[in-house]
């Protein structure tokens, strides 16, 4: 908002230094980015936050001036002498939930032409370009009150009357016109619109038509002063992609007890400069807005804010904000004006005194610190769970992201997610910022495949990411959804990278080797790995993680068809996991202690064998039946090598693996081992088939 000094100085009674003015707004919190030097003119550049609407107006600003520094407010003084009657003109309200007043006048036999020096000036100072003497004071009015008004060319309008609705309201799906710029907008059934007896003229508290504009040629105006409601502006604005000083304003809130006066200014002012005939309002205020009034404790407040002050300032204060106030027993109410739409609670009524008062009076102090009644030491040890994970990672090298909650429903389809999966029951948002993000994820993989195309697409080949993050689902139960905290890796390569070391850091086995590593270092140990059905992962490197039986989460190469409808100019080897932390959350909690037993002192012995096998024979299958054979004797068990090619029969493989022997007490003897090994190969032959090959 760009205040002149020179304007804001007509409405304050004294005088005040500009820079104190500039340093006093920041510090009651309207801040003051800059203050710019125009002819012998300054200009106060304000930041104005989305609930203080009341400022985005001279006036407006002028009201805080007069607060922070208690001095007397001089508001506009004008009065229409002559108003003719009989008009002959009409307003109905189609749609009173969006449109709660709606009111006009017209004026006939103007003028239209140049503004007057001093209205080009004032208008263009604050950043709008001067059009003509009529379009010119309704822009100095919008500025001045803080509400938007529009002309209509009144010999432009069919039909004797104004309607206020949607295209829904009239029995129509939807609507096309042509805006003032020049652009032709298509609406939908619920934009709010302005119509005459025929056809729309503008986009309610938008834009007005082509259709109705005021020329040079034009001789008799309407001028339109309403109240829409914010939520239906800020949908229709949003839409469009259309934001104007009227659109910025309407759906912050305007100040529907002001519409009449803002009126008659601009009916006024268009009088002095262009001449004309005023005719007397045309006023429809269907839905009144009743006024707030707030309940507080004057102690309380003062306990709120942190400083002790008298019930005789708090009021003063608050009368200099131009809200009333008076006694109810041991509670004071304040009475709300209707500018002020941001104030509802008791808080808001002790930051006006706060503000007033000033920040800077306020004494600091440490806080109180109060040792909590309980503890609930399920929160405090996922927090520390959670930790533990993220230090781990980041001690492996990984960056962690942070990505936004959302995705968009297409992602679902690009990852070729069945319509039957649980990831399909997503929370989709009412009002989104843009379709990529208009539900709420179910999934991490989408948003950190992202940051790796980012990546990519910025030059760095090399990438390690984990997150740490809620996922959300539909819940048919409670209208909240369902959240659910899960873990996200993702590493990538290039086709053509080429590492010094022989060990691939980026490949299926080194990523599992990390989750291998991070379930051991939660003392996790019931974990196991099955072949994955996910439509979205290289079916030969890919496995479902379970845990206890349950599965919580997938490990694989990414399908090079998902990685198609990317944009990498290459051919990546991108391998990602997913894990639910909530059930992995459930087994940890179980993990109470430690126990430690002493390492034998005798040597072991090794026995490799290599086993001809089905194609299709998971690998986890044999270290299971070897678990399951339950020797005190074996020690540690594992699979070296698998190979299935040149030397292997059609539909064989070959696994090779090793299992090492060690007894407590003694030095075990090679004919006692044999004959151990023997019967465990013997019992994996007669479950599985396979046959030993030589």
């Amino acid at each position: 908002m760009r205040v002149p000094l020179s304007w804001l100085k007509e409405y304050i009674e004294g005088q005040i230094d500009d820079n104190i003015i500039a340093d006093s707004l920041t510090m009651a919190g309207l801040e003051v980015a800059a203050l710019e030097q125009i002819d012998r003119d300054k200009v106060l550049e304000i930041e104005v936050t989305p609930n203080r609407s009341d400022c985005l107006s001279i006036i407006g600003i002028a009201r805080e001036v007069k607060a922070i520094f208690d001095l007397k407010l001089k508001e506009p003084v004008f009065r229409i002498k002559k108003e003719l009657k009989g008009s002959n003109f009409n307003i109905i309200i189609a749609n009173p939930e969006l449109c709660y007043r709606y009111a006009v006048r017209i004026i006939k036999g103007i003028t239209v032409g140049p503004s007057p020096q001093w209205l080009k000036e004032r208008i263009e100072k604050c950043g709008i370009r001067s059009i003509n003497n009529i379009v010119d004071i309704t822009n100095y009015v919008l500025l001045e009150y803080g509400h938007p008004l529009h002309a209509f060319d009144l010999d432009l309008l069919e039909g004797h009357r104004i309607r206020v609705g949607t295209p829904a309201d009239f029995g129509k799906e939807d609507e096309e016109i042509e805006t003032l710029d020049g652009v032709k907008r298509k609406l939908s059934k619920e934009d709010l619109l302005i119509w005459d007896g025929v056809k729309p003229i503008a986009i309610a508290g938008v834009m007005g038509s082509a259709n109705s504009e005021v020329t040079d040629k034009t001789k008799n105006i309407l001028i339109e002063s309403a109240y829409f409601k914010p939520e239906s502006i800020r949908r229709t604005s949003k839409r469009l992609g259309l934001i104007t000083e009227a659109s910025y304003r309407f759906e912050r809130g305007t100040d529907i007890e002001a519409l009449k006066e803002a009126l008659d200014r601009t009916a006024f002012l268009i009088q002095e400069v262009a001449g004309g005939d005023i005719y007397e309002i045309i006023d429809i205020y269907p839905k009144r807005i009743p006024q707030v009034k707030i309940s507080f404790n004057t102690q309380k407040l003062c306990k709120f804010i942190g400083v002790n002050l008298k019930d005789e300032e708090i009021i003063n204060i608050l009368h200099r904000l131009h809200i009333k106030v008076h006694k109810e027993g041991d509670l004071h109410v304040a009475h709300v004006p209707s500018h002020r739409q941001d104030l509802s609670i008791p808080e808001d009524i002790a930051e006006e005194v706060a503000r007033i008062f000033g920040y800077d009076k306020i004494p600091s102090e440490l806080p109180q610190v109060f040792k909590p009644l309980f503890e609930d030491e399920e929160f405090s040890k996922k927090r520390r769970f959670l930790r533990n994970i993220r230090t781990f990672m980041i001690n492996l090298g990984y960056n962690e992201a942070v990505n936004f909650s959302f995705m968009s429903p297409e992602e679902l389809n690009i990852f070729e997610i069945p319509q039957d999966d649980i990831r399909r029951k997503y929370v989709s948002l009412l009002n989104p910022l843009r379709q990529e993000e208009s539900t709420l994820r179910t999934m991490l993989m989408p948003g950190l495949l992202k940051n790796v195309e980012r990546n990519t697409s910025r030059g760095i080949d090399s990438v390690r990411f984990f997150e740490i993050g809620k996922v959300f689902f539909k819940n048919d139960e409670t209208i909240l959804p369902k959240e659910i905290v899960h873990l996200g890796l993702i590493v990538k390569k290039e086709e053509d990278y080429k590492t010094p070391f022989k060990e691939d850091p980026y490949d299926f086995y080194a990523l599992k080797g990390i989750l291998d590593g991070l379930f051991r270092h939660l003392k996790i140990e019931k974990f196991f790995y099955n072949r994955s059905e996910e439509s979205f992962l290289h079916k030969g490197q890919s496995a479902d993680i379970f845990v206890k039986g349950d599965k919580i989460g997938f490990i694989g190469m990414i399908s090079p068809r998902v990685l198609s409808k990317y944009d990498f100019k290459t051919k990546p080897h991108i391998c990602m996991a997913e894990i639910n932390l909530e059930k992995l959350f459930s087994i940890y909690s179980e993990v109470s202690y430690i126990t430690y037993k002493p390492f034998s002192m005798y040597p072991p012995v090794k026995r490799d064998t290599a086993l001809l096998i089905s194609r299709d024979f998971e690998a986890q299958k044999l270290l299971d039946l070897i678990k399951k054979y339950g020797s005190d004797l074996i020690e540690d068990f594992y699979i070296f090598d698998i190979y299935k090619g040149k030397g292997i029969p059609e539909g064989k493989q070959n696994i090779a693996f090793r299992v090492i022997y060690r007894a407590f007490d003694r030095t075990l003897k090679s004919e006692e081992v044999t004959e151990l090994h023997t019967k465990l190969i013997e019992k994996i032959i007669s479950e599985t088939g396979a046959e030993i090959r030589s």
